[in-house]
């Protein structure tokens, strides 16, 4: 059975969202159960102790009055706690109210985050792109979830940072960077929720990570270059200081930037910038290990594997020659589609190289690496037979890539590229003959899955396109797309491109973009004179003793182009209700394999 990529269904999410919520319960609450980190008056703080940002009620020391205020109270870690100190003594009342941890507490707490991950799993399952509905990618994207939550944890028990230095950011811009900003922006959203949840849901720290998150994504323009991260970053701390500002002035009515700057590393603003500014930096360092939790290839990996001295891919050159050819004029046309509609170019030039590896177990099965004149060994075998044959290439490029550590987003081309359409040429062939066996249409059937994102879908509209493209004469425009067409045609019509999350919109810019390519690529060209001369020659009769004929006038200006194609057969007939009675239709890749 060929193993292919997992999507996460409403039962896996709705375990990964149980599983998750206790592991985020655990991480904000496990500090409230060791006795080594619960504080004593008259002893060194063991952690840093945090009294959420609030109003509270405080002895003025001049006048000796009580005074109402916002405030919030950070004891660094290691301070010796006094009974006199106003500050020592609110933060150990503050965490005696929270040892130990009050059943109540802990079970909304829970709540709070299973609702979170559950909102979160159910947008990617029904509305996020393809790519994050897949199993792998939402586990790797809620563990990355919980390091987060698990480094911000750290940095408020063990510094006495402000609490906005939290580098929160840099998980959305690991998403826009491996997905889209739309999943950015709602994982912005879960995490801050989680890590506010830290301070009891401090509405200033929650608003900053929230601004900080949304513009880290906003402002990251160019997600081709990773170190556009640091800009990012940087932008977003500042719009988050700016939203710091304009908040403490609506709680406490003023502000002295000035003085809150002098606090050095106790200030907030500054702490609202470094933050970004972390954010962007750990996003940048650690991009790579984070695209591959999420089952995402990164740029760098994706150029390496283009490398034509790649073992696989001189393998495959070297066995099989005609698919390899094949192969690189489909990475041609399927990059130019996939840019046009904005899907990822380069990982769909990687999966056209690599989707027909299979072929050179058994290389001779295939047209395109026969020699000319070489004898198909298709003749002398059975329809069940040759399409097995035919379908393995499907099974076997996928354990060869697989053995080989390609990534699976890559592998994915292998078994989608036909999906699970029928070889229909082989199972004509065996209807012809009578169906001796009482096979079924299921056994001639391909083995792969439906192409599950844009990328994967328009490799395998390539595939036919490609080799349907050969048969068109002349190499016009027209004539391109209406081929074209009638290929998308078919796989809508068979159901294959309904779990790939192409638009109509989608499908007219390929066609359009596909048939200029095709355009471009059999362009013509001018014959030489030598060229000329030679085919003058053939077309004159030699008569014994006749005197050599004149010598032909000087070609016009304008010169009938030679394309390097099948430029001399025929124009093919066509008509706007398809092919009519005795004409040849375009052969699809499947028909191509005899």
């Amino acid at each position: 059975m060929l193993a292919t990529r997992v999507r996460a269904g409403a039962s896996a999410g709705l375990v990964l969202s149980l599983i998750f919520a206790a592991l985020f319960t655990a991480i904000g609450t496990f500090e409230l159960y060791l006795p080594s980190m619960a504080p004593r008056l008259g002893a060194a703080a063991p952690v840093t102790l945090r009294i959420p940002y609030g109003p509270r009620i405080v002895r003025d020391a001049r006048s000796g009055r009580l005074a109402y205020e916002h405030a919030r109270v950070v004891v660094p870690r290691g301070t010796l706690l006094r009974e006199e100190n106003d500050e020592h003594r609110a933060a150990f009342a503050y965490e005696s109210t929270r040892r130990p941890p009050a059943t109540a507490r802990l079970v909304s707490n829970f709540v709070i985050h299973f609702i979170v991950c559950l909102m979160l799993t159910a947008y990617l399952r029904r509305f996020g792109q393809n790519r994050v509905r897949l199993l792998r990618a939402q586990l790797g994207l809620l563990s990355l979830m919980a390091g987060s939550v698990a480094l911000a944890k750290g940095m408020l028990l063990f510094t006495a940072l402000p609490e906005f230095w939290v580098p929160m950011a840099a998980l959305p811009l690991w998403v826009a960077h491996a997905f889209d900003r739309r999943t950015a922006f709602l994982v912005d959203l879960a995490v801050a929720f989680v890590a506010a949840s830290l301070l009891r849901f401090d509405n200033i720290l929650l608003s900053v990570l929230l601004v900080r998150g949304v513009a880290a994504t906003l402002f990251f323009f160019d997600r081709k270059h990773a170190r556009q991260m640091l800009v990012a970053g940087t932008l977003a701390g500042v719009s988050g200081a700016v939203v710091f500002v304009a908040l403490t002035v609506i709680y406490e009515g003023r502000f002295n930037l000035l003085a809150d700057i002098l606090r050095g590393t106790s200030s907030s603003v500054l702490a609202c910038i470094g933050g970004g500014m972390l954010a962007g930096i750990l996003a940048r360092a650690l991009r790579d290990p984070a695209e591959r939790a999420m089952g995402h290839v990164s740029r760098d990996k994706l150029i390496d594997l283009t490398d034509l001295e790649q073992p696989l891919l001189r393998k495959m050159a070297a066995e099989a020659p005609g698919s390899w050819e094949h192969a690189r004029a489909m990475a041609n046309l399927a990059e130019a589609a996939a840019s046009a509609i904005g899907s990822d170019a380069l990982l769909t030039r990687v999966g056209a190289y690599y989707h027909d590896l299979g072929k050179t177990v058994q290389p001779k099965y295939f047209v395109e690496n026969l020699a000319h004149g070489e004898k198909s060994p298709h003749e002398e075998l059975d329809p069940e037979v040759s399409a097995d044959a035919i379908m393995a290439h499907v099974v076997m490029g996928t354990k060869i890539l697989r053995d080989g550590r390609i990534p699976e987003p890559v592998v994915e081309f292998a078994y989608t590229h036909h999906g699970t359409q029928v070889v229909e040429f082989f199972w004509h062939k065996c209807k012809e003959q009578g169906n001796p066996r009482g096979l079924t249409q299921e056994y001639f059937r391909y083995p792969g899955m439906k192409p599950q994102t844009k990328e994967t879908a328009i490799l395998m509209l390539v595939d036919s396109i490609e080799a349907a493209s050969r048969t068109i004469w002349p190499p016009e425009q027209k004539k391109f797309e209406e081929m074209i067409q009638r290929v998308i045609f078919t796989k809508l019509s068979s159901g294959q491109l309904d779990e790939s999350g192409l638009t109509l919109e989608d499908l007219r810019i390929i066609t359009t973009r596909m048939a200029t390519t095709l355009v471009n690529l059999y362009h013509g060209r001018i014959k030489y004179p030598w060229q000329r001369d030679k085919q003058d020659a053939e077309k004159t009769p030699v008569v014994h003793g006749a005197p050599p004929p004149p010598a032909p006038p000087p070609p016009p200006a304008t010169t009938t182009p030679v394309v390097h194609s099948p430029a001399e057969l025929p124009e093919p007939k066509s008509s706007k209700d398809g092919p009519k009675s005795g004409e040849q239709k375009p052969p699809t890749s499947e028909e191509t394999a005899s």
